[in-house]
């Protein structure tokens, strides 16, 4: 796959950053369909539903892309597939031993003076508030173990620095699903880092929609990229040291095979029959259902 880094969390120790980096590309590489790459076959099939005209359906299934990360991260040393905490459940959880320094407030009630000065020197609206209060109340009053943000060395006389030995605990989400699936997966991690059952996330979908998500899956609602995260601000949702990373795929190919639900590669059969009207040639596609191209 082809991925970019979109959101660097900064905020997360450097080695931790980078072991988080390699272990999810890591990952996603290996999620291949022709000679170790990712290569999407993006031919548009159609389906008759309840005896209407064909219209257009989804070929390659999602659940082949988000099952073979999970198995694949599971893989890697100190890393898991699907996890469940608190009753969530969330694709993967890396855990990373870091050693180094650590930033800690000498006073606590002085976050929220911090995060006011703060979003005045980046002249950020008012309302960010609502997310960095919680976020440097978790790094640096509740934990203890992050860099002190460059942008924070206006107040650095109010924190304490120590040598801390920590594991870090990562939580990962691999999102194929909607822009709203991805505002949920978010917010999912959001949740376990208040509940200090995570200490930063990870956060993956496609880097666009043209190139990604509705090529993949076209016709569908699966068209969650982060150029519509962008464009709907999601880094104000974000109150936690996150690390993002966008994948496309390598390339597209009308010879690649298709992604199926159990895992598996397939090829649609041709049974060289014709639907009732004579329009469309009948295909046999994953789990035996039945698709069709139009009879050109």
């Amino acid at each position: 796959m082809i991925t970019k880094i979109q959101q660097p969390g900064h905020s997360i120790p450097e080695l931790i950053r980078n072991k988080i980096i390699e272990n999810t590309t890591l990952a996603l590489n290996r999620i291949t369909t022709i000679n170790n790459k990712f290569i999407i076959n993006d031919s548009l099939y159609y389906k008759s539903q309840n005896n209407k005209r064909p219209s257009p359906c989804v070929v390659n299934s999602a659940n082949f892309v988000s099952k073979k990360f999970q198995f694949e991260l599971s893989l890697i040393e100190n890393c898991h597939g699907e996890t469940k905490i608190n009753n969530q459940s969330f694709d993967g959880l890396i855990n990373i031993e870091h050693s180094g320094d650590g930033y800690t407030i000498k006073d606590k009630n002085n976050i929220l003076n911090i995060v006011h000065q703060y979003i005045i020197n980046e002249k950020l609206p008012s309302k960010t508030v609502y997310t960095l209060f919680p976020l440097f109340y978790g790094m640096y009053v509740e934990r203890g173990y992050y860099n002190l943000l460059p942008k924070l060395n206006f107040a650095r006389n109010l924190f304490k620095v120590e040598k801390v030995n920590q594991v870090f605990k990562v939580g990962v989400e691999f999102e194929t699903g909607n822009i709203a699936s991805s505002f949920r997966a978010i917010n999912k991690l959001n949740t376990l880092f208040h509940e200090k059952e995570i200490d930063c996330g990870c956060f993956i979908t496609s880097n666009d929609k043209c190139n990604g998500a509705t090529r993949i899956w076209p016709v569908s609602n699966r068209n969650g990229s982060f150029e519509e995260l962008i464009n709907r601000n999601y880094v104000d949702q974000i109150s936690l040291p996150l690390v993002a990373i966008g994948f496309t795929p390598d390339k597209f190919c009308k010879e690649a095979p298709f992604l199926g639900f159990g895992g598996n590669l397939y090829t649609p059969v041709d049974t060289g029959r014709l639907n009732s009207t004579g329009e469309y040639k009948i295909f046999v596609g994953d789990r035996e259902e039945e698709i069709l191209i139009p009879n050109l």
